[in-house]
């Protein structure tokens, strides 16, 4: 061992020299330079998961969304709610379109129970077929402020209404205007018909009932009606003519707005004409006059033939003549034989039947039921019991006026140069009338 201590310091000298070297290698190293933070990278790479994130969420909520449009329309009510509202404006805004069911225009009765709920009247609405869905009915409601408003009763509607159309009708408020064109000449039944083809929302059935059985307050509102024998319809009285109506105008209501037309036409010149004329020595009622002046309406098609064929009438119901007082008309015979094939017909089918069916033989020859025997004029005297249908005031005017000078007691229709112009040949004997029906058949052999 060598105990030198110049060796032992030199050996220390040595190592503490290592020291020193690895000491400042390692400060070298320590005092390279620090990449710098960038904050944009950390915040991309977060939106990218937040991205991502979001897109694995909205691609989730698209596969359960049609599970939540279901449970929506399986609980309309729920509209009222934001959240929901905001989630069908997003995913189905369609859904809530106010949009009819269909083109359809024909009616559907609906009755609206007693004490029924918005979405109960919603439900029955879309078994009837008359909404597309019942979520888009609770959202019209809403939108219109009516919830739980809504007016239990009957009413005829029509896949052809939106919801927004349902809902004013449902509480009986003023809708849209309608045209509606009832021609003169149409019997009761054709008027109620026709009214069930249009968009008026009332009850059919109810205005017929209306029409057919005239309450006594409504009667009463009319000083024309002071003749009518009671138990009588109000054939011949609703006035033909183009009108513009609410379309949720109650059956009283387009019922009042014909009548009060019909009284408006009737003014106080053609009311002293008529009280003027005689039939049996005793002066002509209004509703006699209503009655006349329907038969003119179903056989005049030119308006200056129409005092004519008036004169014709009242001449045979005042002299006894040739056709000794029988009033002998066609058209009341079409319309005894129709009432009796179809006066039990349900109302809903009243537009589709033939009411004015074609002779099928001579009039003498045509045989009513015994409660249907006055409107066989050929056979018993006088007017039939009711008027048959709905004269223009023209009519009216005519009986008012009626030509009886000219002392003809028949007519026939005519054929100038073989064409059907609506004119007749008029005759003042049974002898000339079997003339004309030969000229015209000469014309017109072939009709």
């Amino acid at each position: 061992m060598n105990d030198d201590p110049r060796s032992r310091w030199e050996n220390e000298d040595r190592r503490n020299e290592r020291i020193r070297e690895l000491r400042a290698q390692r400060g070298v190293i320590d005092r390279r330079p620090r990449r710098p933070f960038q904050p944009l990278i950390l915040l991309a790479w977060m939106a990218g998961v937040a991205a991502l994130a979001g897109v694995l969420i909205f691609v989730g909520f698209l596969a359960i969304a049609p599970r939540v449009m279901d449970w929506v329309e399986a609980n309309p009510g729920m509209i009222n709610q934001g959240i929901v509202l905001d989630f069908v404006n997003w995913y189905r805004p369609d859904a809530l379109a106010d949009a009819p069911a269909g083109e359809d225009g024909g009616r559907i009765s609906f009755q609206v129970p007693s004490g029924a709920t918005d979405s109960q009247i919603g439900h029955l609405l879309y078994e009837k077929g008359l909404v597309r869905s019942e979520l888009a009915f609770q959202y019209w409601v809403t939108q219109a402020g009516r919830g739980g408003t809504l007016a239990a009763g009957s009413y005829d509607l029509s896949p052809s209404l939106t919801p927004s159309e349902i809902i004013a009708a449902l509480r009986q408020e003023a809708g849209p205007e309608v045209t509606i064109r009832i021609q003169e000449g149409w019997r009761l039944e054709q008027i109620v018909g026709y009214l069930g083809t249009t968009k008026l929302t009332m009850d059919l059935d109810e205005f017929a009932h209306l029409v057919q059985n005239p309450p006594a307050d409504l009667l009463n509102k009319y000083d024309f009606f002071k003749d009518l024998p009671v138990g009588r319809s109000l054939e011949g009285y609703l006035y033909p003519d183009t009108y513009r109506v609410d379309a949720n105008a109650t059956a009283r209501q387009v019922v009042e707005k014909l009548l009060d037309t019909f009284n408006s036409r009737l003014t106080s010149d053609i009311r002293e004409a008529i009280a003027k004329q005689t039939i049996g020595g005793k002066p002509m009622t209004i509703d006699q006059a209503v009655i006349l002046a329907s038969i003119v309406e179903r056989e005049a098609v030119l308006d200056k033939e129409r005092p004519t064929i008036a004169g014709v009438y009242l001449n045979r119901l005042n002299t006894k003549g040739e056709t000794s007082f029988l009033l002998q008309a066609d058209p009341t015979l079409q319309y005894g034989l129709a009432t009796a094939a179809h006066g039990d017909a349900a109302v809903n089918q009243w537009e589709s039947i033939t009411w004015w069916p074609a002779l099928e033989t001579g009039g003498a020859d045509v045989e009513l039921p015994d409660a249907l025997s006055g409107y066989q004029t050929y056979v018993n005297p006088g007017l039939p019991p009711t008027p048959i249908a709905a004269p223009r005031i023209g009519s009216l005017e005519a009986v008012a006026n009626a030509d009886t000078k000219a002392g003809y007691f028949f007519f026939v229709a005519a054929c100038p140069g073989g064409t059907r112009d609506g004119s007749h040949y008029f005759g003042k004997t049974y002898a000339q009338h079997q003339a004309n029906i030969a000229k015209a058949n000469a014309e017109c052999p072939a009709s």
